[in-house]
């Protein structure tokens, strides 16, 4: 079986209420690696949980489209200086922002995932300007570290399954919380 073989079956088989467990010692040896086919169980969505925290995906969205205006405020200020790069700068922001948006509505681990990646590599940058203005340095930072460690909480509420990137493993084992 190929990947997307494996993932409708894996989307099949959860959707029947068989255990993630189950799922991946049926499927386990049969075309993929185990590490591909436990990240497409962890990632899977259930909707149970997706109605359970309504609430937190709903903030974690607005925060996204928080993202959308700061991308066209930066494309602004950035196309003062020169209109080119302000162009392709608040274009590629803005393409990010929407992915997050979309991706948050439609309960994608991979755009968590990406999310918190690029927040995390991105990081050591807002301490810049830290001596000149720390006040307002100081308010980024915090901001920033509640956004990460929020899509953080969200991500693990509704995939419980997930570690940093992939599956969560427990002594060179794949675990699963049902």
């Amino acid at each position: 079986m190929n990947k997307n073989e494996v993932r409708e079956k894996v989307t099949k088989m959860l959707s029947a209420g068989e255990k993630k467990q189950d799922v991946f010692a049926g499927l386990s040896g049969k075309g993929v690696k185990d590490r591909v086919l436990a990240y497409l169980i962890a990632s899977h969505v259930d909707l149970r949980r997706c109605a359970q925290n309504r609430i937190y995906r709903r903030i974690a969205i607005a925060l996204a489209y928080f993202h959308v205006v700061g991308a066209v405020d930066g494309g602004h200020i950035v196309a003062e200086r020169s209109l080119p790069i302000g162009l392709v700068f608040g274009a590629i922001s803005l393409l990010f922002a929407a992915l997050f948006v979309w991706g948050f509505s439609k309960n994608k681990a991979g755009v968590y995932n990406v999310y918190l990646i690029l927040a995390l590599i991105q990081f050591p940058l807002r301490f810049l300007g830290l001596s000149e203005n720390p006040l307002t340095i100081s308010a980024i930072i915090a901001i920033g570290m509640a956004m990460i460690t929020y899509v953080w909480f969200v991500r693990q509420r509704l995939f419980p399954d997930l570690g940093f990137i992939g599956a969560r493993k427990v002594d060179g084992r794949y675990v699963f919380s049902d």
